[in-house]
């Protein structure tokens, strides 16, 4: 019981020390600005086709088709990934049969053959996300038009 005693004294005598100290004034530096990690190239570029293909759906399923056409995805290729093993060797034949896909959504006059090819796109970006960048993959599966 003694110990106890002490060891609270101790302590309270500690927090008591911790807090009489001195206020220290927290003022905001003037030319301060936060540094933010900025998407890469090839993130942006993801995100464009997630948000066009998340449109794209929601028109099939309405029964109309959809005449989006991005040239941004085009420049995929080229585009600098986040990581450098995000986008290795293997990568442009993904990029290249994404696009051909792409290109057969785009000359669908149908909707019934528009949901085939955006349902074959979307295989297409899982098979290379499975190789290259698997973290979306739940994301992306969201897109199939049922």
């Amino acid at each position: 019981m003694r110990k106890i005693l002490t060891l609270s004294s101790i302590l309270g005598l500690i927090i008591l020390a911790s807090c009489s100290g001195p206020e220290q004034q927290m003022t905001p530096k003037q030319n301060w600005t936060p540094k933010l990690n900025q998407p890469s190239e090839l993130a942006l570029i993801m995100r464009d086709m997630h948000e066009e293909s998340t449109n794209r759906k929601n028109s099939l399923e309405q029964g109309q088709l959809d005449p989006t056409l991005s040239e941004t995805l085009f420049s995929m290729i080229t585009a600098h990934p986040t990581k450098p093993h995000m986008k290795g060797e293997g990568f442009e034949p993904y990029a290249k049969s994404f696009i051909g896909i792409y290109n057969q959504i785009h000359g669908a006059e149908e909707v019934g053959v528009q949901i085939q090819a955006h349902n074959n796109m979307v295989d297409a970006c899982i098979a290379c996300h499975t190789k290259f960048c698997d973290g979306p993959i739940s994301r992306i599966e969201k897109l199939y038009v049922r």
